[in-house]
């Protein structure tokens, strides 16, 4: 087994504060995040995190969280790459915006989506 520490940035807000993200590999298995803590030497935060942030290990290591694009056929879900994906999203946009014009579709750029320096 074998630990690894990541310096990140939380994107859930305006504040963007430090993380320190402890990672463990075991043989045979995928890394998994075992702890968030806030990071002391960050400049803006100083090492505070808050309840979200923490949150973010057990969204990241949820074993039922979404790892692949899905396609909804009739009432079944059919995993799809990711090339596939996002050339039916942009066939099916077009195909919007020529039904209902060019203002049919919006960009939604709040909280935290633009905070992702990801």
């Amino acid at each position: 087994m074998s630990k690894t520490v990541h310096y990140r940035a939380c994107h859930l807000c305006e504040a963007i504060c430090g993380l320190t993200l402890e990672v463990t590999a075991e043989e045979g298995q995928a890394p998994r995040i075992s702890s968030i803590k806030g990071d002391p030497l960050d400049t803006f935060s100083r090492g505070h995190v808050c309840p979200k942030a923490v949150a973010l290990q057990d969204i990241q290591n949820d074993p039922d969280r979404l790892r692949s694009p899905l396609r909804r056929i009739g009432e079944q879900w059919q995993a799809i790459g990711w090339d596939e994906a996002f050339a039916l999203a942009a066939e099916k946009l077009v195909a919007l915006q020529q039904r209902h014009g060019s203002n049919a579709v919006a960009v939604y750029q709040g909280n935290p989506s633009v905070h992702n320096y990801g």
